[in-house]
């Protein structure tokens, strides 16, 4: 069975080549750019903390935007990174390390908008998965808002599924990727009754387990730790999804809530 160690994963997320590859990516994906625009009326009186910040490719976006920007993360390099990469931010930015299960130092009720972007909560174990949701709506203010990506576990059968390329070489990495997912995992059909499981995608070259979620179980939990309003984005075309629809969607490799 798949476990996710957050301690030994950081090793990976500390390591100079990852750094390098997450710091060099400022595009926003579809529907963060939505949701981006949606709240973009809020943003000039918006507290920010920006979790799991990577390289800064969010920092790029919405910390022009914001009255105050926090950027963190729990990889010592990545905020290391983050302030090689943006020297010249003023008095109303920083960033610190932050582990989004154990945010200790950050206020109550502080944050408009709280950002945990490009699956990073799917790198923390499940049984501390709940640690994330209690401190989001602790430092969160009410009427805030809180988005976060995460794998969409009806994905999987398309994840398995191989594609033809014109390419040899990209053709026999479909082979192998194929079948290190099965290696890794087993068949696909075996999680089709499960709510999540954690799964061994290929990220990194298939160094690390990842969370994945039916999204439609993921949006009853979120109602069930607190959370209301909740609203949910395709990663393939942006759009929103309406929430009866959820679990019809097995394009999505993820979906983003809000």
């Amino acid at each position: 069975m798949n476990t996710i160690d957050a301690a030994k994963d950081k090793q990976v997320w500390n390591s100079a080549k990852v750094i390098n590859t997450y710091a060099s990516v400022e595009n926003l994906q579809k529907p963060e750019q939505t949701i981006l625009d949606l709240l973009r009326d809020r943003l000039p009186h918006a507290r920010m903390l920006d979790l799991g910040i990577g390289g800064g490719r969010t920092t790029v976006h919405f910390e022009p935007l914001v009255y105050e920007y926090l950027g963190s993360d729990y990889a010592e390099n990545m905020v290391d990174a983050c302030i090689k990469r943006f020297p010249n931010v003023g008095a109303r930015t920083r960033f610190e390390v932050i582990d989004a299960t154990n945010m200790a130092g950050v206020p109550n009720g502080y944050y408009d908008l709280i950002w945990f972007s490009f699956n990073s909560i799917d790198c923390v174990a499940p049984e501390d998965r709940d640690k994330v949701f209690q401190e989001a709506l602790r430092v969160g203010k009410p009427g805030g808002h809180f988005v976060f990506s995460s794998h969409n576990l009806r994905y999987l059968q398309t994840m398995y599924r191989l594609k033809w390329y014109k390419r040899v070489n990209e053709l026999l990495y479909q082979f192998y990727r194929t079948a290190m997912l099965l290696y890794y995992n087993g068949l696909p059909g075996k999680y089709d009754q499960a709510d999540y499981a954690v799964i061994r995608n290929g990220i990194e070259h298939f160094s690390l387990n990842i969370y994945y979620a039916k999204p439609e179980q993921q949006v009853r939990h979120l109602e069930k730790m607190g959370f209301r309003s909740i609203r949910a984005f395709s990663y393939k075309t942006g759009l929103e999804i309406p929430l009866t629809q959820l679990h019809l969607v097995t394009g999505d490799a993820w979906i983003h809530y809000m």
